[in-house]
């Protein structure tokens, strides 16, 4: 009688001998060349150097003007101080008070005949 069952067949077991292949060793190219990264660095290293000679020109001028907002309040308080004394003269120098002056101080008289005119 045959058998109708399908019959397993067997397969010979291959194994494979291990050869040594060569460790093929694949690099990624990165998309950005070295050249490029140079340029991105020195681009980079150049507005890191503006940034600052930018940011120096600035605090200096900050100085510099502070400086120059002293300065013009000195000046403003040494020309109010000159004021101050233009007017003390005026004062001082009027001739009634001069006049009043001599006589209560000094014992002086005024005398109109006694008083000469000298042209230079």
């Amino acid at each position: 009688m045959s058998n109708l069952a399908h019959q397993v067949q067997n397969k010979p077991n291959h194994v494979q001998n291990p050869q040594s292949q060569p460790d093929v060793i694949t690099r990624k190219r990165s998309k950005i060349t070295k050249g490029e990264k140079v340029l991105w660095a020195f681009a980079a290293l150049m507005l890191a150097a503006a940034s600052i000679f930018i940011i120096s020109n600035y605090a200096e001028m900050y100085t510099v003007n502070k400086e120059i907002q002293v300065m013009e309040q000195n000046i403003d308080q040494h020309s109010k101080q000159v004021d101050d004394l233009a007017l003390e003269k005026s004062e001082l120098s009027e001739p009634l008070r001069i006049i009043n002056f001599a006589e209560q101080r000094l014992g002086m008289k005024f005398d109109d005949k006694n008083i000469k005119v000298v042209n230079n």
